[in-house]
């Protein structure tokens, strides 16, 4: 009797499983921007698009799997967390050396890489197997600690994270973007496969901006907010664990008019993002101090306005403080119509990043129009991010601003929700 309840209860659990999945699939289609340029583009690319379908699939197993076995209930607190850090440190040992063997590749002094990376492949090799072996384990580990901190902060739902903490380290797909030329404006966007070369990317970007007269960019992506989420592990352990938080925000959004309307505009787009990074960043941050005691790191303003910038300091490259001058300098010239005078001046900025030890391939109308939509980083100028850090401050938790925010429908409703919060702080 025990055995037939064990398998009602896994196949009721398959089929949460299941449709939680084809749901998120089926609202990442429907509410998709399809626009001419869009549609353009997808056709363009359509040999390089990621295969959102067999992801799932291929997650939607694991998890399975995961959610049978229950990897690492019987290790103590103290050995989750070592093992936890053991594998942190060991994926960015394997980051370290892939690049490694990358540059020996595209050095023209090497005569023969092959054979003078094969002791670095053999231990790569090693390294990737251990790696494979652990993922299962670190994987829902983290997962359990941070549902754990997230119930503690009361985002849940009926006592429930929803949709639960489910997440894979995974080779990230690519994103194309593309802007137009005479402004800053995320136009269009494709999701393409993992492990693109850089002379594919390039030749990907040329392709699409050639035809359409755009600004292009192919990056790399750190998280996917499909369900169960892509995370990177090529990273610390607090970004990680700010990253599974944040992929969680966009997954929950789904239930809620803020993620239903993502797509209607740029703004509400940059809200979306805004809003998972602001959650993603303190229960990060809350269990990055909780659990491996990592201290909070201090949030530092950045200057919204070209007379706040600080001079330049001959002795000290400040990366925040020079992408904001340049964004700000690209902005006024493209407000002007001198399209041509900023693309010089971004290129002539990248190779200003490149000099003291930024490595950007490419920094154009594309690169702002990305890392834009984020509007608490130095690359963004959008007022979104100050509205919604303004706001944070207001509510009293985490979980009042989730709640608060969630309903946004359109962008003028942030506004109104400020209003009340600054009206209730008066009152208060």
């Amino acid at each position: 009797m025990k055995r037939r309840y064990l398998f009602i209860s896994l196949g009721f659990l398959l089929g949460v499983v299941l449709l939680t999945s084809l749901a998120g699939v089926a609202v990442w289609n429907r509410f998709w921007p399809q626009t001419p340029v869009q549609k353009q583009v997808m056709r363009l690319v359509k040999p390089w698009r990621f295969d959102l379908f067999g992801y799932e699939t291929w997650a939607i197993a694991e998890n399975a799997k995961q959610w049978i076995t229950r990897p690492g209930r019987t290790l103590t607190a103290e050995e989750q967390i070592n093992l936890v850090q053991d594998y942190v440190a060991l994926s960015n040992q394997i980051h370290r050396l892939k690049t490694q063997i990358e540059r020996t590749y595209a050095d023209p002094d090497v005569s023969d890489p092959r054979q003078a990376t094969r002791a670095d492949q053999q231990k790569l090799e090693a390294m990737l197997a251990l790696q494979e072996e652990a993922r299962p384990l670190v994987e829902a580990i983290l997962s359990r600690q941070v549902a754990q901190t997230m119930h503690d902060l009361d985002l849940d739902t009926l006592g429930l994270i929803w949709p639960p903490i489910a997440f894979h380290f995974s080779a990230m797909p690519n994103y194309l973007v593309v802007s137009p030329r005479d402004r800053i404006e995320l136009e269009a966007g494709v999701h393409l496969r993992p492990n693109l070369t850089v002379p594919q990317k390039e030749a990907i970007e040329v392709q699409v901006a050639q035809t359409l007269n755009r600004s292009t960019l192919v990056e790399g992506l750190g998280g996917l907010g499909v369900w169960p989420t892509m995370v990177s592990d090529e990273a610390s352990l607090a970004w990680i664990l700010d990253t599974i938080a944040h992929e969680w925000v966009h997954t929950y959004m789904v239930f809620h008019p803020l993620g239903w309307h993502m797509f209607d505009t740029p703004q509400m787009n940059t809200i979306n993002e805004t809003v998972a990074t602001i959650v993603g960043q303190e229960v990060g941050a809350e269990v990055a101090l909780r659990y491996y005691g990592i201290p909070k790191p201090t949030p530092t303003p950045l200057p919204q306005q070209p007379a706040e910038l600080p001079p330049p300091d001959p002795n000290r490259f400040d990366f925040r403080v020079e992408m904001r001058r340049t964004r700000l300098k690209v902005d006024a010239l493209l407000a002007q119509g001198k399209v041509e005078e900023a693309e010089a001046y971004m290129e002539a900025r990248r190779r200003e990043f490149v000099k003291h030890g930024y490595y950007i391939r490419k920094l154009n109308q594309a690169y702002f129009a990305f890392h834009g939509t984020y509007a608490t980083t130095s690359a963004s100028t959008d007022p979104i991010g100050p509205k919604l850090r303004e706001l944070r401050a207001l509510t009293p938790d985490l979980a009042t601003f989730l709640r608060e925010v969630q309903t946004i429908r359109r962008a003028e409703d942030l506004d109104h929700l400020l209003e009340t919060w600054r009206r209730r702080s008066k009152h208060g």
